[in-house]
């Protein structure tokens, strides 16, 4: 009997399944063998070399934030800014934006709209943040994996 009611109850309770896993959060951890100071020019130049425009540059405190750089390919645009933290360890965070469509029906130009996001889907961030830190790590900066 005890059986029974257990089955029934497992049967009509609801049950959610999710194969789609959140995307991560674009951020990357560097440690460094060389001085601080020159780490601080050589990720200015690397990331001008990529393509980013600085648009903040504080080398005595070890920040830096870039202007979102265009990406096109495939349908709409994605747009990654970054900032970065170098003190003891180099602290690399992406902030994106992409357009998606709006779903609207009239004006061309209204149906894709531009959405501010913490973590792009991870199919994009394979595409655009996460060669950085390749690069990086042929510059000789090891990338941490498990921080604190």
């Amino acid at each position: 009997m005890r059986t029974l009611i257990f089955l029934i109850l497992t049967a009509s309770t609801p049950l959610k399944f999710s194969f789609c896993p959140s995307p991560p959060r674009m951020v990357h951890h560097f440690s460094y063998e060389k001085p601080r100071d020159e780490v601080i020019p050589e990720i200015k130049l690397f990331l001008e070399d990529e393509g980013f425009k600085i648009v903040e540059y504080a080398p005595e405190d070890g920040f830096m934030y870039t202007d979102y750089k265009v990406f096109k390919w495939g349908q709409g645009e994605r747009l990654l800014a970054l900032v970065i933290h170098i003190h003891d360890k180099v602290t690399i965070t992406g902030m994106g934006k992409m357009e998606v469509p709006a779903g609207s029906i009239g004006d061309s130009s209204a149906i894709m709209k531009i959405v501010l996001l913490d973590k792009l889907p991870y199919v994009i961030q394979k595409r655009i943040f996460l060669p950085l830190g390749k690069k990086l790590n042929d510059l000789g900066y090891i990338k941490i994996n498990h921080w604190p």
